[in-house]
């Protein structure tokens, strides 16, 4: 299966990317930063799993971070 991979033919001009914009980034970059304080109060006993479920749900619709999707 990998060396079937590896003779793949690659043309870079074939790709379809999509540039992110500086301010998908900066969004990217606020929800992390929320993320993290938000499993830092969690694990000093601040909060919650429930408040830190509800929080971070809140977060993902304030910030709109493209790869938070990829996490449970």
């Amino acid at each position: 299966m990998i060396e079937a991979a590896n003779h793949l033919p690659y043309n870079p001009q074939k790709t379809n990317y999509t540039k992110i914009t500086q301010e998908e980034i900066q969004r990217e970059v606020d929800y992390w930063r929320a993320y993290k304080i938000l499993q830092k109060m969690l694990k000093a006993g601040l909060i919650s799993e429930e408040e830190f479920d509800k929080i971070d749900k809140l977060n993902r619709k304030t910030f709109t971070p493209m790869y938070a999707q990829l996490m449970a």
